[in-house]
């Protein structure tokens, strides 16, 4: 009794340390409690949270979990709506990891038998499973459920999991967040994860479409912290506290892992434990191993480059000779010979204060914005904005017009969608200025858009940053960054486009979606930093001119609609590029024909053999 209430004054105590996000009443999104679910009770909440998940397939909503304990026994399932081609755009949204909890009683009996069943369920392949998400909210499996999954998870473009801890009783659980359960998982972001125990802690398999992950904590596995096998994994600040082997690449597959920044401590490692069991391709930066007996084992049939025995802190390697540089002595292809490698410093996504609805928000229907789109909403923006309200928000159930100009000025910090819609015939220009309040109000020092989607095929929104402020964008589709300003950018899980058209500018982008032709990320005398970029069409991939610096660690090109021999897939004149964990996927067997071309003081040499890692002079 005295653990039961030592573990609820824990529970009460991180509740109260942590503000829970909720939203306005107009907002749009679905609160489970309006469905028949109670937290914090011996109800049993499946068949309410299901039927508010079913109350609008497909429909760019948010399905809200205040905070409590809510008692789950069977899969809750992303829903598939008319037609058949659903499970996407669902938001499964808590109010805080620490305020909101899933849970599976111990010994669920829907979970007895010995195949694998998740506790949640966003739907299988075809890569159709937009915008999905998992956000603010803790998973917890019950004790005698060893088959038990906490989320099987899919999404497609642009999707996220955010600030989710998955959590398995001693003994319990299967594999925390599976996204091998299903081919086309991808591309996504997930950011702030959190497993705890179960067999596996994280499985990512089948050879598309990408998964980005950043602050990960993997602790008390059972046979693996980590399975990769085919996919493209690009992850940065892993933490791994395990006895078992933390990341198994497998054998007989496509599967690349790009690591930066890993701690991976592998206190209780048997001596034939390995904290990385390596079969394929890896490229690895600032990873420090401890407590395992063997740091590294590298086993690709004898093609890679030897173990790592000694434990440590690794630099900067790849488990194959692979690196490719036109303009450095690079005989055989490895970091030694090519010199050292200086690497732009990480900057993390600023966090923008979510505010109290009641006194910091605004709806954009209280300023005249037209809710079904048939007039332009850009003056009911514009009137929002200056207005002084610190957020303004689409609610869920509208589609906004946007076809003129609107200018991002004063206190308004965040304009967030409720993963509403919007649309455009391309006439959309928004600006982020400084100093233009028509009541002198002070600018907000950072603006962020958020979680929104452009329903209007390739028109998106043209947004200039013209400004010394921080923009991020976070979880959009639809929209061509142009930076002409000083400030930051930062672009988290975002489908469209961006240009660093202002010498000296700097973006950082995690999970960065580029499916447009030609030139599709420019950076013109900028420095650009990428973890994990995914592109579909014909086009230089990234352009860097005019003493520009780009660092990229993971690019996955799936290259289905042919290439263009002419056209180089990464573009260098007079500049710095480090790209690290290149990865192409082809299947019409016209994959890119011309990767670099790289000019540096008026003499061009091209390379048209496929580099793992490319550096330039």
């Amino acid at each position: 009794m005295k653990h039961a209430i030592l573990l609820l004054i824990m529970i009460t105590a991180a509740r109260a340390a942590e503000t829970p996000i909720v939203f306005p009443d107009e907002s749009g999104v679905i609160n489970v409690r309006d469905y028949g679910a109670a937290p914090d009770t011996t109800t049993d909440d499946t068949a309410a949270i299901q039927k508010a998940l079913d109350a609008f397939p497909n429909g760019n909503r948010i399905v809200y979990l205040p905070a409590g304990t809510w008692m789950v026994t069977d899969t809750l399932r992303w829903p598939k709506g008319e037609g058949g081609n659903g499970e996407k755009r669902t938001i499964l949204q808590g109010a805080g990891r620490s305020l909101t909890t899933l849970r599976l009683p111990d010994a669920t009996a829907a979970f007895a038998n010995a195949k694998p069943k998740a506790l949640i369920w966003t739907g299988e392949k075809p890569a159709q499973r937009f915008r999905n998400a998992v956000r603010d909210l803790t998973i917890e499996i019950g004790a005698g459920n060893p088959m038990a999954t906490g989320l099987q998870f899919n999404a497609s473009n642009q999707g996220c999991i955010r600030n989710v801890t998955i959590r398995a009783a001693k003994d319990s659980g299967h594999i925390g967040l599976d996204m091998g359960f299903t081919d086309e998982i991808g591309p996504l972001l997930v950011r702030g994860l959190e497993v705890e125990g179960f067999e596996t802690g994280i499985s990512t398999k089948w050879p598309v479409n990408s998964n980005t992950f950043e602050h990960v904590t993997l602790r008390g596995q059972r046979k693996l912290g980590w399975h990769n096998y085919h996919q493209m994994v690009f992850v940065r600040d892993l933490v791994s506290e395990n006895a078992v082997t933390a990341i198994y690449n497998e054998k007989d597959s496509w599967g690349t892992v790009t690591l930066v920044d890993v701690k991976l401590q592998g206190s209780g490692a048997t001596a034939k434990t390995p904290g990385v069991l390596n079969q394929r391709q890896m490229y690895l930066r600032n990873v420090d191993v401890s407590c395992y007996s063997l740091a590294i084992d590298h086993a690709d049939k004898g093609r890679d480059k030897g173990d790592v025995a000694t434990a440590g802190m690794i630099a900067e390697d790849t488990s194959h000779a692979n690196v490719s540089a036109l303009f450095r002595e690079a005989k055989d292809k490895t970091f030694a010979t090519a010199g050292a490698v200086k690497h732009l410093p990480v900057k993390e996504t600023p966090d923008i204060a979510w505010g109290d609805p009641a006194k910091d928000w605004v709806s954009l229907l209280k300023h005249g914005a037209d809710p079904d789109g048939k007039s332009d909403s850009s003056a009911a923006l514009q009137a929002a904005i200056d207005s002084g309200a610190k957020t303004i928000f689409l609610p869920a159930s509208a589609n906004f017009r946007f076809e003129s100009e609107v200018q991002i000025r004063g206190p308004v910090e965040r304009i967030i969608g409720l993963e509403g819609r919007f649309f455009t015939e391309g006439g959309a220009v928004w600006r982020l200025v400084d100093g233009k309040h028509p009541r002198g109000l002070p600018d907000a020092p950072a603006v962020i858009l958020e979680r929104c989607n452009n329903r209007s095929g390739g028109h998106g929104i043209a947004f200039r940053h013209e400004s010394k402020r921080t923009l991020i964008v976070s979880s959009w589709i639809g929209m061509n960054v142009e930076g002409e300003g000083s400030g930051d950018i930062f672009l988290d899980d975002f489908c469209g486009r961006l240009n660093l058209n202002q010498p000296g500018q700097s973006a950082w982008c995690r999970q960065l979606n580029t499916e447009h032709s030609g030139t599709m990320c420019r950076n013109n005398g900028g420095k650009l930093w990428i973890l994990g970029m995914k592109t579909e069409k014909i086009g230089t991939i990234i352009e860097t001119l005019n003493g520009g610096i780009t660092d990229a660690a993971g690019i996955f090109i799936y290259s289905n609609q042919g290439w263009d021999e002419n056209v180089p897939a990464f573009a260098i004149t007079d500049s710095t590029a480090t790209l690290c964990g290149i990865n192409e996927r082809n299947f019409n067997r016209r994959p890119v024909s011309f990767w670099v071309r790289e000019t540096q003081k008026g003499e061009t040499r091209e390379l048209r053999e496929m580099p793992w890692v490319y550096l330039s002079r």
